[in-house]
């Protein structure tokens, strides 16, 4: 089964107001798409970054895809509480197109909630005793570095942001093979 492991970094350029900003997804501008694609023996990254973050490119990328996991990343609403994730919405949003209707899809975070696991993913991961390379950032860090690199065009803050973003797509995997020992 060919499985994509997927999350994205944004560049919020709206108002903020309060916890709405999660669900203010038309203000998310997709800054970059990392995908981990696991077939078999195959596992492959990918990363759409900037101007190559379109439909057409996610699409390509996607081919031939049998399932889509996420941590949040859903845009119908969760069996547990009822939420509406933020990764698809806001793909959904800027590309036109809504995942979880052209895949099948895991979403991580209510299954973690299923077991008693509540948080984000790093709060999750903690609790399942799994360690990051580079603690310490998050998404709201990602949105101001990216900001800083397109005001600098400086290439190390570019790099550190998509470190970031392989290693939380890595994380997912990491995340699903520790959810199926519980």
């Amino acid at each position: 089964m060919k499985t994509a492991y997927l999350d994205i970094e944004t560049s919020y350029d709206g108002t903020f107001t309060d916890q709405r900003l999660f669900k203010d997804y038309k203000h998310h501008r997709i800054t970059v798409i990392g995908l981990r694609i696991m077939d078999g023996e195959s596992d492959a990254f990918i990363q759409l970054i900037g101007k190559d973050v379109t439909r057409a490119n996610l699409m390509l990328v996607l081919k031939g895809v049998d399932r889509l996991v996420t941590y949040n990343g859903r845009s119908v609403r969760d069996k547990v509480k009822g939420f509406v994730g933020f990764d698809f919405p806001v793909i959904a949003a800027q590309l036109g197109v809504v995942l979880d209707q052209e895949f099948a899809h895991v979403d991580l975070c209510p299954e973690c909630w299923s077991k008693g696991l509540w948080g984000g993913l790093k709060a999750v991961e903690q609790i399942l005793g799994l360690k990051r390379k580079l603690p310490g950032k998050d998404g709201k860090w990602a949105d101001e570095m990216w900001k800083k690199y397109e005001t600098t065009r400086d290439e190390a803050i570019k790099k550190e942001v998509l470190a970031y973003n392989e290693e939380d797509v890595m994380m997912l995997r990491c995340v699903e093979e520790a959810l199926a020992k519980r």
